[in-house]
């Protein structure tokens, strides 16, 4: 995570939108909440598990689907 004052994030845009390529930046302001900014792709990842883990039932459904996968492959043979 790189963290930035909001007086520098015009003067270092182009940085900063370079690093946020790598990792979220947190734009810092002295009154208010913070600011982080991610990629498009970032942020439209983040929407979908939010979508779907939205309910409980897509939740369970999803850790159950997690958790037979790792079974399945932890028990199978190492190929070698």
């Amino acid at each position: 995570m790189y963290s930035f004052n909001a007086k520098q994030l015009g003067e270092r845009l182009p940085d900063i939108l370079e690093l946020a390529d790598i990792d979220e930046v947190v734009v810092t302001r002295d009154s208010g909440e913070n600011l982080v900014i991610v990629t498009e792709s970032v942020w439209r990842s983040l929407q979908d598990a939010v979508h779907l883990f939205a309910t409980d039932v897509n939740a369970d459904r999803l850790v159950r689907s997690l958790q037979q996968l790792r079974a399945d492959f932890l028990s199978q043979p190492e190929v070698e």
